[in-house]
This record gives C-alpha cells, sequence and structure tokens, in this order.
C-alpha cells in the first residue's frame, strides 16, 4: 500500500468503527478509500453503467417511499420502504455537507433481493463514488445495485 498523506491517513481514522460513526464506513476491509472507490469505479466503467444513473434510481425509490410515510409502497416489480430519524448526518470527506437521518429499503419482488442505504450513502457514491468498504453496514456492492435495479449500459456508451 502506498503511502498516505496526513489528509488521507486522517479520513482513513476518521471512517473507522468508533470514529465518526459507530459502526464505521470501512466494515472489515483492509483497503484504502482511494482503492475502494478505484475498484469500484472500474467496475462499473467495464460493465458500461454511470454512477449518476445509479444514483438517480436510489433517489427515485427513496422518493417514492417516502410518500408511504413509513409503510411499505408497490414501485413495479419493487417494494420501497423509508425510515425516517431525527437530526443530521455529515459527510467525513469534511465539505461540510450534511443530510437528513434516513433509511430507504428496496425489495426486488421478482428475486427477493434487497439493497438498503442511508441518504449519507448516496451523497457518498454520487459526490465522492464510494460505496463504503466490504463488511461495511450501509455497504452496497455495485455488483448487486445493477442486478438489483436491471441497469445496463448507460446509452452514452453504447
Amino acid at each position: 500500500m502506498a503511502k498516505m498523506s496526513p489528509e488521507q491517513k486522517t479520513l482513513q481514522e476518521d471512517m473507522a468503527p468508533g470514529s465518526l460513526t459507530l459502526d464505521g464506513f470501512l466494515g472489515d476491509d483492509p483497503r484504502s478509500i482511494e482503492e475502494i472507490i478505484r475498484e469500484d469505479e472500474t467496475f462499473l466503467q467495464r460493465e458500461g453503467v454511470e454512477i449518476k444513473d445509479i444514483v438517480m434510481a436510489l433517489k427515485a425509490f427513496t422518493f417514492k417511499g417516502v410518500e408511504g410515510l413509513g409503510d411499505p409502497v408497490p414501485v413495479g416489480d419493487y417494494e420501497v420502504s423509508v425510515e425516517h430519524f431525527r437530526g443530521w448526518q455529515y459527510c467525513p470527506f469534511k465539505h461540510k455537507k450534511k443530510v437528513s437521518k434516513r433509511n430507504t429499503k428496496l425489495v426486488d419482488k421478482r428475486t427477493g433481493k434487497e439493497l438498503y442505504w442511508s441518504d449519507l450513502s448516496l451523497h457518498l457514491i454520487e459526490a465522492h463514488g464510494f460505496f463504503q468498504g466490504k463488511g461495511a453496514h450501509f455497504r452496497m456492492e455495485p455488483e448487486t445495485i445493477l442486478e438489483v435495479l436491471r441497469l445496463e449500459k448507460s446509452e452514452s456508451e453504447e
């Protein structure tokens, strides 16, 4: 592993369990934040899917789920539910971004597969390309996202 700058070292420490959140953002993943981002980015490039398409789809499900006021909402082949909590979560990348404490659960009724994310997860993916480390509570595997959302190559890639 390459030597980290002081800023990278602080960020890596902040994302560990017990620093900014109880569970942290890295799970049991031994890779650096930069390696995690690079490997997920490489996978998405290989699949021809852009982060903006993923985030747009996930946000649309969150907004649909909000309509259920905590109860599951049917959306085509899916069922989505949203939980709201009081307060804010702050981006660990230290650029003063705060998001509401809201979690979304999406179930693909055809396959039974699920995705689970927070508003902070969406921000980390959209702004930083960071899906979190393997084993992290809110880690969203890009492969699973593409499978559940049935996303394929972006039109700009074809």
